[in-house]
C-alpha cells in the first residue's frame, strides 16, 4: 500500500499552510506520514508543490487533481489517501479502510476522505474523465461513485479522528 497525503491546497480559509501546523511536536505533514506508515504504507507520497512532493498538474481541481497528479507518477496498486488537515487521524481509523477490498474505493459513511483506492486502468481512466469536468462533477465523491465504493458504518470509527480542519476555529476545536 502507498500512502498519499493530499497537501496541495492553498489553506486560504486557515490563513496559513495547514501542512505546517504543529501538533504533538510535529507538523501535520510529519504526523500524517507517520500515521500512514503505522497503518502499513510501504511508501508515502505527498501531493502538492512542496519539497519532496508531486506538484498538482491540475491545481484548480482540488483533491481529484492531486490524486490524478500523484497517480500519473505511480504504478498500479493500493493507495490510502488522507488529507493533511486531519490532526487526529490514526492508524486504527485507517485499518478498516485498508482491509476492505470489495470495491475499488472504501470510505467511512459521511466522509469522502480518508479512503482506500485501487489504482488501476479503470481508476486512471476515471481520473482522466473527471479532470475535464467542473464543480461537484470533479469531486472525490464522484470518483468513488464511478469506480465503485464500499462505505463503512461510521459507528466503527472514532469521529474525532475524522475531523478535518479548514479554519482556525476548527483547528482549535480539534485540538481542545
Amino acid at each position: 500500500m502507498i500512502g498519499i497525503i493530499l497537501a496541495g491546497g492553498l489553506s486560504s480559509r486557515m490563513g496559513e499552510d495547514k501542512a505546517l501546523l504543529r501538533i504533538d511536536g510535529r507538523t501535520l505533514l510529519e504526523r500524517t506520514r507517520d500515521v500512514l506508515v503505522e497503518a502499513g504504507a510501504e511508501r508515502v507520497v505527498i501531493s502538492g508543490s512542496r519539497p519532496g512532493g508531486i506538484a498538482d498538474r491540475w491545481a484548480e481541481k482540488g483533491p481529484v487533481g492531486g490524486i490524478a497528479s500523484v497517480a500519473a507518477e505511480l504504478d498500479d496498486g493500493e493507495l490510502m489517501v488522507v488529507p493533511v488537515d486531519m490532526p487526529r487521524i490514526d492508524a486504527a481509523t485507517l485499518a478498516p479502510l485498508r482491509d476492505e477490498r470489495r470495491m475499488r474505493a472504501t470510505r467511512w459513511a459521511g466522509h469522502p476522505l480518508p479512503m482506500r483506492l485501487t489504482l488501476d486502468a479503470q481508476t486512471r481512466a476515471t481520473l482522466a474523465e473527471l479532470i475535464g469536468l467542473e464543480g461537484r462533477a470533479c469531486s472525490v465523491a464522484a470518483l468513488q461513485a464511478r469506480v465503485g465504493m464500499a462505505t463503512l458504518s461510521i459507528d466503527r470509527a472514532n469521529p474525532r479522528a475524522l475531523a478535518n480542519c479548514n479554519t482556525p476555529d476548527e483547528w482549535r476545536e480539534a485540538n481542545a
